[in-house]
């Protein structure tokens, strides 16, 4: 005799997801911190699903008041509920077990259905995985050789294309297609759906591919140190910016990285070891001590500090999040001093590039405004002419000579993280505003 629904469990998977989200919501707590706590479930499928209603959460809530899904059935938890509408419309489009929970949403299908394309709530589709050829253990010849030995098929535009073509063609990029980008060498799109394969390719764990999304690559991309020279990396840890540039410099001239969490120190010595980076000196200790003492002939610096890391596209968001005025009050400071010791503390430095993965003005255009009052031998290039003028999204034009110079990476319209950057070069002996 088999089960009753309402005497059959949910399943595990489902119950745990639910729990998850439950603690996000109402302890306001990281969901990827919850996930790397719970020791019980698939985290892989776990991260699909909260991924997928944070990405869609405006249309799963809807959907769910539209239909009276919880208000018909109070007894139905209502994060369990988000999670078991969020599998079945937007992940695996199917739902597992026989509990009552499962097959009330089940009940519900066509109406959930009917409620998301009717309210014109269409799945929003992640952008696609860039992968970049670590150059110190693999060649772009190899990789594309590789590539091709695999069966994909690359898809090349005129060498006349713009940026807008550009990102046309990346939107239209069949499963088995990838691109070189068009901004940086090395680096390759590939369609969404190919992030896990990459995520466990033998390649990526022989750190012949790094997994490092295109918005952040532009950070060594504008800063440009010719090979031979000597290069500081104020906030290095992880390392993959501080990867970047070994590989823009191949692999000749000396970075210093410098990391003041000892646990991340760690990160960045082990990333730069098994990546071949012959020239990387790893430092502990803290960016605003650093001078030409301790890391001398510093020609090129690279600024990426601690930042809110709203930019950030796999951060999970399940409620609305208010912006902490407070707290972007204390980073902006910290940001300030990090940038202008850059500029006063090493004599030899030429240019300075400044990186955020945020998209607060107080963190970006406020921060280049301050430093630039405060140290005037230096001046803002351009970073839309330093990519040949092939980007659109610039900063904010009331901040004057400042917004049009500096760079935004927009995560609908770039299909990127959204970073920021900006690209300092000290005025010559002389030389007028």
């Amino acid at each position: 005799m088999s089960k009753k629904p309402h005497s059959v469990k949910v399943p595990t998977q489902y119950r745990a997801t639910a729990k998850i989200l439950k603690a996000a919501v109402e302890k306001q707590k990281s969901i990827k911190t919850l996930i790397f706590e719970e020791k019980h479930a698939r985290v892989r499928s776990m991260h699909a699903v909260l991924k997928a209603y944070s990405d869609n959460r405006g249309a799963v809530d809807s959907a769910i008041e539209t239909t009276g899904l919880l208000k018909d059935n109070p007894n139905l938890d209502p994060s369990l509920a988000k999670v078991l509408v969020t599998e079945l419309i937007f992940v695996r489009k199917k739902l597992n077990g026989e509990s009552k929970p499962v097959q009330k949403v089940l009940s519900y299908e066509e109406k959930l259905k009917e409620a998301i394309s009717g309210a014109g709530f269409e799945k929003k589709e992640p952008n696609p995985r860039y992968v970049r050829i670590n150059t110190n253990l693999y060649s772009l010849s190899q990789a594309l050789e590789y590539l091709a030995s695999e069966d994909w098929r690359r898809k090349e535009l005129p060498a006349d294309a713009s940026y807008a073509d550009f990102l046309a063609a990346v939107k239209a990029l069949e499963e088995d297609e990838f691109m070189t980008d068009l901004q940086v060498e090395g680096v390759l799109v590939f369609h969404h759906k190919w992030s896990s394969y990459w995520s466990s390719h033998e390649f990526v764990k022989q750190k012949k591919f790094i997994l490092q999304n295109k918005g952040t690559c532009l950070a060594a991309e504008l800063l440009a140190p010719p090979s031979g020279s000597t290069v500081l990396d104020m906030c290095a840890a992880p390392g993959m910016k501080t990867l970047h540039l070994c590989n823009f410099m191949k692999n000749k001239g000396r970075i210093y990285a410098v990391e003041q969490s000892t646990e991340r120190y760690r990160v960045l010595c082990n990333i730069t070891s098994e990546a071949g980076c012959d020239i990387v000196t790893p430092i502990l200790g803290d960016a605003l001590r650093m001078n030409a003492e301790n890391c001398p002939e510093v020609e090129y610096i690279l600024v990426d500090p601690s930042c809110s890391g709203n930019g950030m596209q796999s951060r999970m968001n399940v409620c609305d999040e208010e912006k902490d005025d407070q707290r972007l009050f204390k980073l902006a400071g910290l940001q300030v001093k990090i940038l202008s010791h850059a500029m006063t503390a090493f004599p030899n430095v030429k240019r300075i590039a400044y990186c955020t993965c945020s998209l607060y003005k107080e963190e970006n255009e406020e921060v280049v405004k301050r430093c630039l009052q405060v140290n005037p031998s230096f001046k803002l290039l351009s970073c839309k002419k330093a990519l040949r003028n092939k980007w659109h999204n610039v900063g904010d034009t009331e901040y004057a000579k400042i917004g049009k110079n500096v760079l935004y990476c927009l995560p609908d319209s770039d299909l990127t993280d959204g970073i920021f950057l900006a690209l300092f070069e000290k005025r010559r002996d002389g030389e007028a505003d």
